[in-house]
């Protein structure tokens, strides 16, 4: 009687560490994580102290905590629509070698009710859209922007128009701790 041994050799499978699947975020996702963030470390601060001063917090003060949380809360949505654009725009080129990468049309593509809607634009509109579209306008300030054929900023909310503390939030170059003057008008936050 024989016994057939047989003998089994197992090779080990390199795994791939963890950090080959890891990416840097990009900047405006940063960004993102440091609103949220701030807005997270705001509303405990205030929690803590709402439930220490047992309602002593005075109306100004809550007056300005509504309002700068409000903000940050407009800020995070801005930067979630230019993260995930509303919008896409289609270009056309002309082929001719008389005219190299000549716009011949533009389209602004977006999904309404799950059906993709198309709008044909002026191609003049194609760097200001671009800007819009990458700032995280909404689609109805996209629409105004092609009838207006610029970006309109207002102090107080008007249909169409960009806040005017977008644009002085855009100066400070994104500052997460600079709070725009023209905001407490655009909010009309009434404390009760």
């Amino acid at each position: 009687m024989t016994i057939a041994t047989e003998i089994e050799t197992t090779t080990k499978r390199r795994r791939k560490p963890k950090t080959a699947s890891r990416r840097q975020a990009t900047p405006k996702e940063r960004q993102l994580i440091h609103l949220l963030a701030n807005l997270g470390c705001s509303q405990a601060r205030y929690g803590f102290q709402h439930s220490t001063s047992k309602g002593a917090i005075s109306p100004e003060e809550r007056l300005h905590l509504a309002e700068w949380h409000f903000l940050r809360l407009q800020q995070i949505r801005r930067i979630e629509r230019s993260l995930d654009p509303v919008a896409n725009l289609k270009r056309v080129y002309f082929k001719s070698k008389l005219s190299p990468r000549a716009l011949k049309s533009l389209k602004i593509v977006w999904v309404e009710d799950g059906k993709e809607k198309v709008k044909r634009v002026n191609p003049e509109l194609d760097d200001v859209l671009s800007l819009a579209l990458d700032r995280g306008d909404t689609l109805k300030q996209l629409f105004y922007i092609v009838t207006a054929e610029k970006r309109l900023f207002s102090l107080t909310p008007d249909r169409g128009k960009i806040p005017l503390w977008v644009k002085e939030w855009e100066d400070s170059n994104y500052e997460v701790n600079f709070f725009p003057p023209s905001f407490p008008a655009w909010a009309k936050i009434v404390d009760d």
